[in-house]
C-alpha cells in the first residue's frame, strides 16, 4: 500500500489548495476508434476530446484526479504518464495521480500497433489496443496523416502529463462543497427474454421480453470548487452512465460530455472546468429501451431535433445521428437542471479546510477461470466466425479477438487479477476507483456500507473489463466469458476491499 503523505511544504493552517487544467486530446488526423466489435476508421471530428485534471493538497495530503474522453484509462497509460512526470514534478508522488475514462466509443484506440493475427491478444505491459485488425500501412496509402494507436498513446501521454503538471503548478487556496442531485441519464441495458435469459438492448416491444434485469441509478454526484472569494472555478460531475450515445458512428466525439461542456459554458460561465466521471455502470447505458417514440416526440418539441423518427429497430435507431445527437442534448439539459438545483444549495457549505486523506492500494481479485467446455466452444465459434468473415467479406476482428482471449486464458490460466485502487476522502465525501465496467449492484453495496456521507464511485480507472453480478447467470454480452476477467467472488472481494479502504480514511 502506498499512502500519499507530506513531501513538501504546505500551508501551516491546514487550508486547501486547488488547481485545474485541461488539454485537447483530439487526434490530428484519421484514426481507428475504440469500442464496438468491428473496426471503424474515422476521418471526421464531430467535437473535440478533452483531458481534465484537478489537483488537491491539504495538510500535506496530495491527490490529482484526471478524466479523459477515452474508452478507459489503462494502468499502462497511467504508468507512462507517471514516468514522464517523475522528473518534472518531484514533489508529487506518482501514486497520488489517479485517472479514469468516460467510455466514449468515439475516441481513438491507444496502445501498441500489433499484426492483424495478434489483434486483441494479451500484449506486454498490459496493453491490448492495437490496430483493430486493419493494416496500418494500407490505411496510410489513402490517408497519409493517419494517427495509429501507438502515436495516439504517445499524444495521450504527453497531453495528460501537461494537464497534470499545469493543474499541480496552478494550486491556489480554495474551497470545496459536495452535493447530490437527480437526473435520468443512464438506464439498465440488460433485459430478460423468455427464450435466452439476460441480453442487451432487447426492447420491450419484443414479445419474448419479460423484464429489465437490474436497477438504475439516477444520482448526479457533484463536487464543486471555489476560489477564496466564493467564485465557482470547476466541478466534478459523476453519473452512472458511460458516454456512448453515438457508440456506433465513425466520427471522433466526446459524446454527451461535449454537450455538457457547451451547456456549462452557457449556464455557468466559460471559465468553469468540468471533470466528468462514470460511476458503477457496467449494465447501464444512455440508450432508451422503453417509451422511445414518446421520448423522441418530446425532443422534437424541444427543438433538439427536426425530423421524426420513423424506424425504431435497434439497428436503425443506433445509426440515426439526429436522434442520438438529440439524446445527447437532452442528457446535458437534464444534468444541468440538476446542477442548477445543487450548486446554489451547497455553496454556503464550501469548506476551505476539509479533512483530506488519500490511499492508493494494489489489490488482487479472483480471476474468472475458463473451463475446457468454454474454451472448446470458443474454438468452434472462432472457426465459424473466421469462415463467415471470409465468405461475406466482413471485418469483424473485435469478436475474433474476444474469442482468442478466451482460448488464451484457458491455455495460460492465472488465479488472480491485479488492480490499483484509489480512495480519496474530502471532508465527509469520498471517491473510490476501480478498473472495471462495474455492475450497478456492486456500486450500491459499496455506497450502502460506506461511512462517507456521499460516495463518488469511479469506474474505468484501469483496463475496463466487465464485472457482472450473479443475477446475469453468465448470459449475454457483458457477462459471458468473452467479456469478463473476474468472478462474482472477485466482485464481493472488491466491495470488501473498497469499503475497508474508505473506513480506513475515515478512521484516521
Amino acid at each position: 500500500m502506498a499512502i500519499c503523505a507530506a513531501m513538501s511544504a504546505f500551508t501551516a493552517d491546514g487550508s486547501l489548495k486547488i488547481g485545474w487544467a485541461r488539454q485537447n486530446i483530439t487526434p490530428s488526423g484519421p484514426c481507428l476508434l475504440a469500442g464496438q466489435h468491428f473496426p471503424r476508421l474515422s476521418t471526421d471530428v464531430a467535437d473535440p476530446l478533452t483531458v481534465t485534471a484537478l489537483a488537491l493538497e491539504c495538510n500535506g495530503e496530495k491527490a490529482v484526479m484526471v478524466s479523459a474522453d477515452i474508452i478507459n484509462f489503462s494502468i499502462y497509460l497511467l504508468k507512462a504518464c507517471r514516468e514522464r512526470l517523475a522528473k518534472e514534478l518531484p514533489d508529487l508522488p506518482g501514486e497520488c495521480i489517479f485517472a479514469s475514462g468516460t467510455h466514449t466509443h468515439t475516441a481513438p484506440h491507444f496502445g501498441k500497433v500489433v499484426p492483424r493475427d495478434q489483434w486483441m491478444m494479451p500484449q506486454p505491459g498490459g496493453c491490448k489496443w492495437g490496430s483493430s485488425g486493419m493494416d496500418v500501412d494500407e490505411i496510410r496509402k489513402e490517408h497519409p496523416d493517419f494517427v495509429d494507436s501507438q502515436q495516439y498513446f504517445e499524444l495521450l501521454t504527453e497531453k495528460v502529463s501537461v494537464a497534470v503538471a499545469q493543474a499541480w503548478r496552478s494550486r491556489a487556496p480554495g474551497k470545496i462543497a459536495f452535493g447530490l442531485g437527480t437526473a435520468v441519464v443512464g438506464e439498465n441495458r440488460r433485459t430478460v427474454q423468455r427464450d435466452k435469459g439476460g441480453t442487451i438492448y432487447a426492447p420491450s416491444t419484443n414479445e419474448k421480453y419479460l423484464n429489465v434485469e437490474g436497477h438504475v441509478d439516477h444520482d448526479v454526484n457533484v463536487l464543486a470548487t471555489y476560489d477564496m472569494k466564493g467564485a465557482l472555478t470547476g466541478m466534478v460531475v459523476n453519473v452512472a452512465c458511460p458516454a456512448q450515445t453515438c457508440e456506433a458512428f465513425k466520427v471522433v466525439s466526446a459524446d454527451f460530455w461535449n454537450e455538457m461542456r457547451l451547456e456549462i459554458d452557457r449556464r455557468f460561465g466559460k471559465n468553469i472546468h468540468l471533470l466528468p466521471q462514470c460511476s458503477a455502470a457496467g449494465d447501464q447505458s444512455p440508450h432508451r429501451l422503453l417509451n422511445c417514440p414518446a421520448d423522441a416526440r418530446m425532443m422534437r418539441l424541444r427543438k433538439q431535433m427536426e425530423k421524426d423518427v420513423t424506424e425504431w429497430g435497434w439497428g436503425k435507431r443506433a445509426y440515426n445521428w439526429d436522434y442520438n445527437l438529440a439524446r445527447r442534448k437532452e442528457i446535458a439539459r437534464r444534468i444541468c437542471v440538476a446542477l442548477e438545483d445543487v450548486l446554489p444549495t451547497i455553496k454556503d457549505t464550501a469548506d476551505a479546510k476539509p479533512t483530506m486523506r488519500h490511499l492508493c492500494k494494489n489489490i488482487k481479485l479472483p480471476r474468472r477461470a475458463i473451463t475446457a467446455e468454454e474454451a472448446d466452444k470458443a474454438r468452434k465459434e472462432l472457426d465459424e466466425k473466421l469462415a463467415y468473415m471470409k465468405e461475406q467479406g466482413w471485418d469483424y476482428w473485435g469478436a475474433v479477438g474476444a474469442l482468442r482471449r478466451v482460448i488464451y486464458r484457458h491455455e495460460h490460466p492465472e488465479e488472480t487479477y491485479g488492480m490499483e485502487m484509489h480512495v480519496l476522502r474530502l471532508g465527509d465525501a469520498c471517491f473510490a476507483t476501480n478498473s472495471f465496467e462495474l455492475y450497478l449492484d456492486y456500486g450500491e453495496r459499496i455506497k450502502g456500507q460506506s461511512p462517507a456521507l456521499q460516495t463518488f464511485l469511479v469506474q474505468l480507472a484501469g483496463d475496463g473489463s466487465y464485472l457482472p453480478t450473479p443475477r446475469t447467470n453468465g448470459s449475454g454480452y457483458g457477462a459471458a466469458p468473452t467479456s469478463c476477467q473476474v468472478t462474482y467472488l472477485g466482485g464481493d472481494a472488491l466491495v470488501t476491499e473498497t469499503v475497508n479502504a474508505i473506513k480506513e480514511c475515515f478512521n484516521q
